[in-house]
């Protein structure tokens, strides 16, 4: 059984795609299927129906297990993980059996890491008001404290000088930055800090490592039992 991960990235709108490659084949779980073929050697097909059906159960538990991978690297919630996580799977059945798990979506909000703060926006009143440029005009403002965030939970959340939270318009928060420029409305320019996309989590050499691990335990044990209902259907 083999784990391959690629990655896809179209930067300019934040989309990722990363795919997880399981493969079994003849040089792969070899002792499982060795023992699958002794005991379905008498079954036409036999040992092929239990490859797919382990295989079948091999991903969907991968994919469950995905978001508590995630979760004991990444400072992130469930309900974080799966409004951006999107998953399709493939099947292809040339040389053994080999099953393709994509996930993609975009980069998720720093902001809905756990850590990230404030917990709304809140104007920093210590630091007095500083000059902003609105509608091509210089005014004095309050700014946003800085804020604080962070992805990974061996690690404490970072301060961030020159960001701060922000509502948009649309009601949506997060953490913002000035990036220089101008809005076409002549006022300074910001954009929302990002954390990595699912894609980019699963892809963590330490996540892409434990699911690997998890996925040929699930096969072996699977394969076991595809054999047992192979063997007491045929009876």
């Amino acid at each position: 059984m083999e784990f391959v991960r690629t990655m896809n990235t179209q930067a300019r709108t934040n989309a990722i795609t990363g795919s997880i490659t399981v493969t079994v084949n003849e040089a792969a779980g070899q002792e499982a299927i060795e023992r699958a073929k002794a005991l379905l050697a008498s079954i036409p097909g036999g040992l092929d129906k239990a490859v797919k059906a382990a295989m079948s159960r091999t991903v969907r538990r991968l994919r469950s297990e995905s978001s508590r991978a995630i979760q004991e690297k990444y400072d992130i919630s469930d309900a974080g993980i799966r409004t951006e996580k999107h998953v399709r799977v493939s099947y292809s059945y040339q040389n053994g059996v080999q099953a393709t798990i994509t996930f993609s979506g975009r980069k998720i909000p720093l902001y809905r890491f756990g850590g990230a703060s404030p917990a709304v926006p809140t104007q920093d009143i210590a630091a007095g008001r500083k000059p902003v440029m609105r509608k091509g005009a210089w005014t004095m403002q309050y700014q946003g404290v800085p804020a604080k965030g962070h992805q990974f939970k061996d690690t404490g959340p970072t301060q961030f000088m020159d960001a701060f939270v922000a509502r948009m318009k649309s009601g949506h928060i997060g953490i913002f930055e000035r990036t220089g420029g101008m809005t076409s409305e002549g006022s300074d320019a910001i954009r929302e800090i990002m954390g990595s996309s699912v894609a980019q989590m699963v892809g963590k050499p330490e996540v892409a490592q434990r699911l690997t691990e998890e996925s040929y335990q699930t096969f072996e044990t699977e394969l076991d039992k595809a054999v047992y209902r192979v063997l007491t259907g045929w009876r």
